[in-house]
């Protein structure tokens, strides 16, 4: 490629395939893993990548032993990539709307425990009422708090989340998800545990925003109380306490299996955090958001999600603010 070769103003005509092997180099850092991705040979790829660096005169990437990484530009231009990328596939799913039935991707990030038990069943709904809707999921590790971040590193549409972290995203309540205590089968204290004396007590509490609700009460009854542990994965919390490590204080809907040597109980004091689905605003007027946010609407009714047939020209809360979704 001659740097700079492009001519301007620029009358060269981009194509499309070519933006989605960058993004696509971008995201899995190699030729052959855009490849695989995108289902082309890597000459393929390189090729396109080729193309496009001579089409706009600079240098998109730096090519290394260990890979491929964006320049400076290549990220700017990588950012746009994906918006227009996200443009041409609306624009298809409309299209496809008018033949009958809608076809194209939808892209949900969520944490694992919402993946369980609200992603799944929405997803049998759509299975079942838009076969031609494709649903890529991704799983986040519980240390994301910011929704809008999260939902920008995994190109996802929507993310179910928690209030807590929506940010500047739209969020609408879906659920509201108490504390339980997960204590070893020894425990003497009955089936509902006083939280003002767990506070001297060894406690285990994830380690990110899952813990917040709790943390914060916590520190209200004592200012000085410290976890004994603090740990991501909420099978190790669970384990830790059938050993009698300590008491594992979870949302309920993350706790899965009991081992050998644990049992759950109650607490005196109604915590919960408040589970919902976050979008941007941008991403409303794409079919498949409107689809899923539909499937969402009709398994949780009584829900904050608006039927979609009044959501355009009114207001919704968005973080502490108030914005119009026109």
């Amino acid at each position: 490629m001659a740097e700079g070769s492009a001519t301007w103003p620029y009358t060269g005509a981009m194509r499309l395939q070519s933006l989605k092997a960058l993004v696509a180099i971008a995201e899995h850092g190699s030729f052959s893993n855009a490849a695989l991705e995108l289902g082309l040979s890597q000459s393929s790829v390189s090729h396109a990548i080729a193309e496009l660096e001579d089409e706009l005169g600079v240098k998109l990437l730096e090519r290394g032993r260990h890979g491929a990484t964006t320049t400076a530009v290549g990220e700017r231009v990588v950012a746009h990539a994906r918006r227009i990328e996200r443009g041409a596939d609306a624009i298809l799913q409309e299209a496809s709307c008018e033949h009958g039935e809608l076809q194209g991707t939808v892209r949900v990030a969520s944490f694992r425990s919402l993946a369980k038990h609200v992603l799944a069943p929405v997803l049998t709904v759509l299975r079942s009422s838009h076969p031609g809707l494709v649903v890529e999921v991704e799983e986040l590790s519980s240390q994301w708090s910011d929704a809008s971040a999260a939902m920008l590193a995994t190109r996802a549409d929507l993310l179910l989340t928690l209030e807590s972290v929506a940010g500047e995203a739209i969020f609408w309540k879906l659920i509201h998800d108490p504390y339980v205590a997960v204590v070893p089968s020894s425990w003497q204290g009955g089936d509902v545990g006083v939280l003002g004396d767990l506070v001297d007590r060894p406690l285990i509490l994830n380690d990110g925003p899952c813990s917040w609700p709790m943390r914060e009460r916590l520190l209200e009854l004592d200012p000085s109380v410290r976890p004994e542990f603090e740990i991501s994965e909420d099978s190790t919390m669970v384990a830790l306490a059938s050993q009698g490590l300590g008491i594992a204080l979870m949302p309920e809907l993350t706790v899965d299996a009991v081992p050998h040597g644990a049992r759950v109980i109650g607490l005196d004091e109604r915590i919960e955090r408040v589970i919902g689905v976050a979008v941007q605003p941008g991403a409303l007027k794409i079919p498949a958001v409107r689809v899923f946010l539909d499937a969402v609407r009709g398994l949780f009714p009584e829900s904050a999600v608006p039927a979609l047939s009044t959501m355009w020209g009114r207001t919704a809360e968005v973080g502490r603010s108030v914005t119009t979704l026109t």
